[in-house]
């Protein structure tokens, strides 16, 4: 929970200038719907229209769920943390680690959320608020 606090603190103040008058970023909790899906070998693209399902994620304090096509695929618990390295394919820090294995670079806006898989030529999952 401290991670979640302190994480969001960092990026809150990470993301306004003094410059410019903007207000704090939501955080990752809430729902996120699927938009694409980058990255392979092939530098791919998918879709929910050209692969035929759609996804969701409904992210709590707690839990992280993924649903496909309204149905739960995946739900785990997990930290939000931060690397002392730059992480694979970002020059982020930030990650999300999951209790049932795995990691994923994590880059949070108002809107938009993009998970990045750890690993070379790996995917890029941009996902928007409804």
């Amino acid at each position: 929970m401290k991670n979640i606090l302190a994480l969001s603190l960092f990026l809150m103040l990470a993301s306004c200038q003094k410059e410019t008058n903007c207000e704090p970023p939501v955080g990752i909790n809430g729902e996120w719907i699927w938009v694409e899906s980058n990255g392979g070998l092939s530098g791919s693209t998918f879709t929910p229209e050209t692969e035929g399902f759609t996804r969701r994620l409904a992210i709590d304090d707690f839990f992280f769920r993924e649903y496909v096509n309204d149905s739960l695929a995946f739900e785990s618990e997990y930290d939000l943390k931060i690397s002392t390295e730059t992480l694979l394919g970002t020059e982020e820090k930030t990650y999300i680690e999951y209790a049932n294995g795995g990691a994923q670079a994590i880059l949070i806006g108002a809107t938009e959320l993009t998970l990045i898989d750890q690993c070379f030529d790996c995917f890029f999952h941009i996902y928007r608020r409804p």
